[in-house]
């Protein structure tokens, strides 16, 4: 086929129906020589310079035939700048095509590439096929963590995966901090596929000291995919050489592939390490080293460098409490002493678990979320699961979120097999389904399959230690009905709590926090005018009101486009285009303000779907 060009350009436009994140748009057309056959889906995926997803969309022909121009509109909740962008074209759900390009610095300005087969790219292919589905992935742009370039992450480790006949070990060496996270969370879960029972950490110290067993390092060497091993600085006594030998020896013989460990360290420990053990130095090459140092831009980041202890072995490193980001959310009072009161509780009985006085040993934690809309719920849960992980009390802490749309299916058994695939994917975390009182709004109907998925969650409902917990959010009221639909729901869930409307302050405090976040300024008379529009409309707010939704929408699409609108169409000045692309004036909140009264009476109809479709 003759050259498939690919163009791109920043956009408004207006008639995208677009969700509530949604606030910058890339216009993507792809152009091919002649009408392509056989094509039932065409698929864009749009990555940063750092291979971190920014937006994506799909197309679908209504007819046999594929049109030669086809457009897609992603969706950002970022600016699309003038960086480099990597873009995947799938056909038919598989990668086909990729090009990288940097938009035009102007609206509405085309920039055209010509499209690669993917293939041609065996580096970029091992990314889309084997790294960007991953969880672990996302460790790569930790704030906290200054790790090599993620195109060099990615060619060392395509290299590696291609290698044969080589030393399957690594070794990290450079910032101690940046090695060990780097170690743990990028090379370990891709070799476990991020599963930590597979893992093990110790550190070289250990096993000079006694501490670490030869026994004990043995057994692990049987039962493990990945070991993470520290090297520090040592004093390298006759016995000490010795000992790092043997396992040197044991480690870079030929048939030697399961478990691969990982080494990590300053330069300068494992110099000394390789000066004083050629066994363990020879596993070595370019191939199968990377080398991390940390920003000089970065704050220093405080931690404790002694030792791996037992305890900390399977979380080596500390994250961030979530009391702390539930406690730092607008309003919720006595929701936050609700959770707080039964985080205590959970604790309070794994402690005696743990110390055999309750021997019972039910582990459910399952939860209702009762409130109107925009409330915070979906957040809150995503806290849940990270709470309960910190505490020990899930494996993982993820949260899938679903709804009645995803779980039920159009024939007899495929609600059933949702409703598992979705709880078997919630294992280790938590399984949030939003309006969850849709299930039986079908009534008597005998086509409507909702009910099934309550009997397929009733199953793991009953489990004592299912490793999961699952929380069912809605209105109040039609939440009641749910459980009476059903005699063995309600006393599955232990845990209820009330989310409260938000005050009108607590509403003027979530818009000006959003604001803030996208470094936009307020004029006072703007400011004025957007808090007597809140209050106005938290006076006269109905049963179907979005508080915190609400705000999102009047943000991103009242303020930030009429303001889009304003600037976009006067002439741009040479000088103070910071000011002018930061600061919302009154005249942006009133045209707001009245394309809010223009759709208040309007039908509300379900957003068209926008996105990627796995």
């Amino acid at each position: 086929m003759e050259n498939i060009i690919l163009r791109a350009m920043r956009t408004f436009d207006e008639s995208v129906c677009a969700p509530e994140y949604a606030r910058n748009q890339l216009a993507i057309e792809i152009i091919f020589p002649e009408a392509p056959v056989f094509i039932n889906e065409l698929a864009v995926r749009v990555y940063s310079e750092d291979y971190q997803l920014i937006g994506a969309d799909v197309y679908s022909p209504s007819s046999r035939k594929t049109p030669r121009k086809v457009r897609f509109i992603v969706l950002s909740d970022t600016f699309w700048d003038e960086n480099l962008y990597h873009i995947f074209v799938f056909q038919n759900g598989l990668p086909k095509w990729t090009v990288s390009l940097s938009p035009s610095p102007s609206y509405e300005v085309w920039k055209k590439e010509k499209l690669d087969e993917l293939e041609s790219h065996p580096d970029k292919k091992f990314f889309i096929e084997r790294l960007c589905p991953t969880d672990w992935w996302q460790n790569m742009y930790s704030e906290q963590f200054h790790f090599p370039s993620a195109e060099k992450v990615i060619g060392k480790l395509y290299s590696y995966s291609e290698a044969e006949g080589v030393c399957p070990h690594l070794l990290v060496t450079g910032n101690n901090l940046m090695t060990k996270a780097f170690s743990c969370f990028i090379l370990a879960a891709y070799l476990t596929g991020n599963d930590k029972s597979e893992q093990a950490v110790f550190s070289l110290g250990e096993l000079v000291s006694g501490n670490l067993q030869w026994s004990e390092l043995t057994e692990h060497i049987r039962q493990k995919q990945v070991i993470v091993m520290n090297v520090p600085q040592l004093e390298y006594s006759a016995s000490t050489v010795n000992l790092l030998s043997m396992l040197g020896d044991i480690l870079s013989k030929e048939d030697f592939s399961r478990p691969v460990f990982i080494f990590h360290g300053t330069e300068e420990h494992v110099n000394q390490l390789f000066q004083e053990c050629e066994s363990i130095a020879g596993m070595f090459a370019e191939y199968n080293t990377f080398r991390i140092s940390l920003s000089t831009e970065m704050p220093p980041i405080t931690f404790n460098d002694t030792e791996f202890q037992p305890a900390l072995r399977e979380t080596p490193f500390a994250e961030f409490s979530a009391e702390e980001e539930l406690q730092q959310m607008v309003g919720l009072k006595q929701l936050k002493e609700d959770i707080q009161e039964a985080r205590m509780m959970s604790l309070f009985l794994k402690e005696r678990r743990e110390l055999n006085l309750d021997l019972c040993g039910d582990s459910r934690y399952h939860m209702l979320f009762l409130g109107n809309p925009g409330t915070g719920k979906t957040t809150v849960a995503r806290l849940v699961g990270k709470m309960y992980h910190q505490m020990g009390l899930l494996s993982k802490g993820h949260t899938v979120e679903t709804c009645r749309t995803n779980l039920v299916g159009e024939y007899l058994g495929h609600t059933e097999k949702n409703t598992k695939e979705a709880i078997e994917e919630a294992r280790g975390g938590v399984l949030f389904i939003d309006e969850a009182y849709t299930l039986i709004e079908g009534g008597s109907d005998t086509k409507d399959y909702g009910k099934e998925v309550i009997n397929a969650l009733l199953t793991v409902l009953s489990e004592p230690n299912p490793d999961m917990i699952v929380i069912l959010a809605g209105y109040e009221d039609k939440m009641k009905k749910l459980l009476k639909s059903n005699p063995g729901l309600k006393d599955r869930f232990p845990l209820r709590f009330h989310f409260e409307d938000y005050t009108a302050d607590e509403l003027s405090e979530i818009a000006h926090r959003i604001l803030k976040s996208r470094n936009f300024v307020l004029t006072p008379e703007a400011n004025l005018r957007l808090n007597s529009l809140i209050e106005k409309e938290a006076r006269q707010r109905d049963e179907y009101f979005g508080n915190g939704r609400w705000v999102h929408n009047l943000i991103e699409h009242g303020l930030i486009k009429s303001m889009a609108r304003r600037v976009m169409s006067g002439p741009c000045p040479e000088t103070a285009q910071l000011q002018l692309f930061s600061t919302i004036e009154a005249c942006d909140v009133e045209e707001a303000e009245a394309k809010l009264l223009r759709t208040a009476d309007l039908k509300i109809t379900p957003p068209c779907r926008i996105g990627f479709r796995a």
